[in-house]
């Protein structure tokens, strides 16, 4: 079974089709693909709002044919006694969908509360909601669900002290504590479930059954009493078990071998010794789902617009081919959810993407952060983590560079159902879709730290997005990428030097009609540089007020080694 928030799985249909990835860890051969298990609703499923946890089966054989009784699991006890105020709490976590990481230091807990929740100064990333919280004696103690911001009234406010406002970055927010629910809570509430199913049923009994508290144990033992001997010609073995508790700098060694009562510690801790949180808002940490079925995208389809029309894929110049990544000998297209991309191995970013886009308002039947869930990076499992340029690598630590989309999460999440909308949005959180891009430059409304002047890479998206919505025909096929200059500056933020681009481009194809009332491929080629935003502050459709950016797809090609197919080449509308 697996245990996660009630936030993700709110209702057994959003765990159908998930599943559950095991030892997606990094080593040294780089990051393994780990083991997908299918999730098994409809064996058994519980969501618990008020303590915002849910309970699902996992089917017994990995798509691939492993079995889940050759992995280890964690056990759950119904004891509230295994940690205390001011002891340290740690995290294993897969914070944006990244590898394996574990939260061990600044890790003191800060309140246990009757409400059923733990908070704790142990800090972990976003997208790591469901991650276990363990005591020093690695006791499953906590299920992480929230973080909670410091408030000034009902405002949150952000790290230089100004409101944050919804669809600001998250990652600006003055964030002061975490917040797990209680597993003693979650067992009391497990052991009121009852299962219609069979199967079900079974499963949750095997799981309380392991469950007890050991205190209750230690009291059925000691009202029993202690047998005065073995029987004779047994042979009976007790051997003492070691447990270490640590606090601040004591160390106290146990060695059990019987019935006994403890006590630990000293006084209780005194105010001065737990930091009181503000009165706070609680954000769950609801994350992006993403379909674990990776052999089934289709990809980008250079059919698209109908019509007899197509936009075939790019392809790259024999001077730039020794940078890409491949497998056996070929540049590995990788398909997602309605667009492909290649990627610059040398440069840990894509060369090219590719994406069929609708704003059919049928086809956008769910939209918004709230049903999508909270920005979640992760890597594409199937080309190496060393060719994907990550959150580590320049993300975090470059404090006014975006995770810039390549492919915008608006253009991809449309769908003829709802899954398939969630499953386009979230496809393009993978790293290989991203690219270092400033925030001045990426951002349609940037803020006042920038001037409060109109990023020219997000307002350029959002005027595409206009015209698709006005025009007859809400359908385009974008290409676009970074250009991936020999010249373009570096930085070393910790992992080695990062050459980030100053420079991207972009191609809309679209249908026009003619006078004849039939369709002729048009397209539109631009190049919009965030070199200025960089030097300054660190680091039918119409090309309307971006006409000045409007260059031939020839020059595109020129600067970039990305080569168009001659029929996208002769529509042209900036080739003369």
């Amino acid at each position: 079974m697996l245990l996660t928030n009630w936030h993700v799985f709110p209702e057994a249909a959003n765990a159908r089709g998930a599943g559950a990835n095991f030892l997606y860890e990094q080593g040294d051969s780089g990051l393994a693909r780990g083991i997908t298990f299918e999730l098994d609703p409809d064996a058994l499923f519980h969501a618990d709002q008020k303590l915002d946890f849910a309970i699902v089966a996992v089917k017994p054989t990995a798509v691939t044919g492993e079995l889940l009784s050759s992995l280890q699991f964690l056990s759950i006890n119904g004891s509230g006694a295994k940690i205390l105020p001011g002891m340290p709490i740690m995290m294993i976590e897969y914070p944006n969908g990244g590898a394996k990481r574990y939260a061990t230091t600044n890790n003191r807990l800060l309140e246990i509360r009757d409400d059923g929740f733990l908070r704790y100064e142990t800090d972990t990333d976003g997208g790591s909601s469901g991650a276990p919280g363990f005591s020093d004696a690695w006791e499953v103690c906590a299920l992480h669900h929230a973080s909670i911001p410091k408030l000034r009234g009902n405002d949150i406010l952000n790290k230089d002290g100004s409101v944050w406002n919804p669809g600001d970055p998250e990652d600006s927010i003055y964030w002061i504590a975490n917040e797990g629910v209680r597993i003693s809570f979650v067992v009391k509430a497990l052991g009121a479930i009852k299962s219609a199913n069979p199967t079900g049923q079974r499963l949750l009994e095997e799981l309380l059954a392991g469950t007890i508290d050991p205190a209750d144990e230690v009291a059925k033992l000691t009202a029993q009493g202690v047998p005065e001997a073995a029987p004779q010609g047994a042979s009976t073995t007790l051997l003492p078990t070691t447990q270490s508790f640590t606090r601040n700098t004591m160390a106290v060694t146990m060695n059990f071998s019987g019935p006994v009562t403890i006590f630990v510690g000293g006084a209780t801790p005194t105010a001065m010794d737990i930091v009181s949180p503000a009165p706070s808002v609680l954000e769950p940490e609801k994350a992006l789902r993403f379909d674990p079925n990776y052999d089934d995208r289709k990809g980008y389809d250079p059919n698209f617009l109908g019509n007899g029309i197509a936009v075939p894929l790019p392809s790259v110049a024999p001077a730039h081919d020794r940078e890409m990544y491949k497998e056996d000998g070929a540049i590995r297209v990788l398909d997602y959810y309605h667009y492909s991309l290649a990627m610059n191995a040398v440069r840990r970013m894509q060369m090219w993407s590719a994406v069929n886009v609708d704003y059919d308002k049928a086809k956008r039947m769910v939209s918004g952060r709230k049903f999508f869930g909270d920005d979640r990076w992760i890597g594409d499992p199937r080309i190496p983590a060393k060719v994907q340029l990550a959150d580590h690598d320049v993300y975090a630590p470059a404090g006014q560079i975006d995770r810039g989309h390549i492919v915008r999460r608006e253009d991809n999440a449309w769908g003829e159902t709802p899954t398939e909308v969630e499953f386009g949005n979230s496809d393009t959180f993978h790293w290989t879709n991203c690219t270092p891009q400033h925030a001045a430059f990426n951002r349609s409304n940037p803020g006042k730290q920038w001037d409060n002047g109109a990023g020219l890479w997000g307002g350029f998206e959002n005027h595409i997005q206009q015209n698709l919505q006005t025009g007859g025909d809400t359908r385009a096929c974008i290409l676009a990428g970074p250009v991936l200059a020999d010249d373009d500056p570096s930085e070393d933020f910790g992992t080695g030097p990062v050459r980030y681009p100053l420079t991207f481009w972009k191609v809309v194809a679209v249908a026009s009609q003619d006078a004849g009332g039939g369709r002729t491929l048009r397209t539109y080629g631009f190049l919009l540089s965030q070199a200025d935003v960089v030097a300054r502050f660190g680091v039918e459709f119409a090309a309307g007020e971006y006409a000045r950016y409007q260059v031939p797809l020839a020059t595109i090609a020129e600067k970039t080694g990305v080569i168009f197919d001659d029929v996208l080449l002769r529509a042209d509308t900036k080739a003369a």
